[in-house]
């Protein structure tokens, strides 16, 4: 008979061992909290959370209603950022499968076995062959005693991994965010230089046709005709190149949002001259919001990281408690397998300490603090990069707006100039060529004008891109 206040204390002490690991259970409200907060990983459902990680707000201080549109859709619809998004899911599962580690195993292994044995003799005494049937229906718990909070550690560094690969994903979005919008802006500047160039090709040929004229009449030279013919042919290369950029640049923006590079020219767009900021832009970048920035706090989840691997290759030095226990019936007869007789418990409690592991666990350990410091060393690069990039930014923008600036009083001088050129033509005092020349100039000014605008414009992108958002 089976004492039943052991048996009793045998199955108590099972259950202990199932719950021991409270830390462990704890962490479990956490992954429920996270999966609630983080649902891109099958990406069938609104892209909130991306949005807020790019401050899709801000893209309302553009006064143009499509760059907003297409900067949503990039976010919601690239399959770059899905698949940043599903490696971010992965790591979130692999802090599962550490924190599994930290909780007892319980298993169920039913098993039959057919013993016969040998017909044996001892001195006179002869024994006769038997045959026989076990059956047996234990659960058998099993569980690392997490003393030294080994298990507990490499679960924190997977935590560390997922964070990293959290704040790879947002500078994932930032990233296409800033280059779909930079993208809209050079294309709708290509829409109004193409059509500016077209005037000018124009201009050309008919200058081109004059001077021809007057060669016919004595009033220019051979050399002259070839000289305007050359710039009319380079006027009409000129227009070919910048369509064929502008086509490039739809092809982008259209895998971008996810559409088939076939349907870009068909995207709607707005104009050029009408899309301004209307946000003010700061003159400095306070530090804190520099600090912020995903490869900044990526780097530092990154080294926090390898702090918990040093610690967890120095608790390889310390010795492993396994606790097992074992409950359940065991029978020669299936009829009578679930007798209260026939019920068997076990426990065992065994410590495992490596003795001579040929240097392994010490060069693991080197191994960990040599990573440590490399990354700390790629964490002051990242943060003296980050630094680097919104001065540099802060100086484009200080520069660029300048030269727009100088360019726009360059274009309305050289349009008050023709409008008085304009007033000589039809006062006969020039001649029509000279005019159309004036407007070619005119024409060739307003094209710079675009361009530093353009570049003023996508300044701004970049350094809401270096600011990490945080403008």
């Amino acid at each position: 008979m089976i004492n039943t206040k052991k048996l009793s204390k045998y199955i108590a002490l099972i259950i202990l061992i199932f719950f021991s690991n409270l830390s462990a259970l704890a962490n479990f409200d956490e992954i429920k909290s996270d999966e609630l907060k983080y649902k891109s990983a099958k990406l069938s459902c609104s892209c909130e959370y991306r949005l807020n990680s790019i401050n899709y707000c801000w893209w309302e201080n553009f006064s143009d209603p499509y760059l907003k549109k297409y900067v949503f859709l990039a976010i919601q619809n690239n399959h770059d950022l899905k698949k940043a998004a599903l490696k971010t899911e992965e790591y979130r599962q692999e802090v599962k499968q550490e924190m599994s580690h930290e909780l007892p195993n319980l298993t169920f292994a039913p098993g039959f076995a057919r013993i016969k044995t040998a017909r044996n003799q001892i001195a006179n005494f002869e024994f006769a062959q038997t045959r026989s049937n076990i059956y047996a229906l234990p659960f058998i718990a099993s569980y690392e005693a997490d003393i030294f909070l080994k298990n507990h550690d490499k679960t924190k560094a997977a935590k560390m991994e997922k964070q990293s690969a959290e704040y790879e994903e947002k500078a994932a979005n930032i990233s296409i965010a800033a280059d779909t919008a930079t993208l809209y802006i050079n294309i709708i500047k290509l829409d109004k230089i193409i059509e500016t160039q077209k005037k000018i090709a124009a201009i050309r040929k008919n200058i081109y046709e004059l001077t021809k004229e007057r060669e016919k009449s004595g009033l220019a030279s051979v050399y002259d005709v070839t000289y305007t013919n050359r710039l009319h042919t380079q006027s009409e290369i000129e227009l070919n190149d910048l369509i064929k950029q502008r086509n490039i640049y739809l092809h982008r923006l259209a895998v971008f949002i996810d559409t088939a590079p076939a349907n870009a020219y068909n995207l709607p767009r707005g104009k050029f001259d009408n899309l301004e900021y209307k946000g003010e832009i700061p003159e400095c970048i306070p530090s804190e919001s520099i600090s912020l920035r995903p490869d900044i706090m990526k780097a530092e989840s990154d080294l926090k990281k390898a702090k918990i691997d040093i610690r967890i290759a120095r608790k390889n030095f310390l010795p492993s408690f396994n606790i097992i226990g074992v409950a359940g019936y065991n029978s020669l007869l299936l009829e009578r397998l679930f007798d209260w007789e026939n019920i068997m418990a076990l426990i065992a409690v065994g410590a495992f300490e490596k003795l001579y592991t040929g240097g392994n666990l010490t060069a693991s350990l080197r191994i960990k603090k040599l990573k440590f410091e490399q990354l700390f060393e790629q964490y002051k690069q990242t943060e003296l990069n980050a630094f680097q990039e919104i001065n540099d930014v802060l100086c484009m923008i200080k520069y660029d707006t300048n030269k727009d600036s100088g360019n726009l009083k360059k274009l309305n001088l050289e349009k008050s100039n023709l409008n008085l050129v304009k007033e000589r033509y039809k006062a006969g005092i020039i001649s029509y060529l000279e005019y159309i020349q004036y407007q070619e100039t005119t024409l060739s000014l307003q094209t710079e004008k675009d361009n530093s605008k353009a570049q003023r414009l996508a300044d701004y992108i970049s350094l809401y891109k270096a600011a990490g958002t945080k403008l």
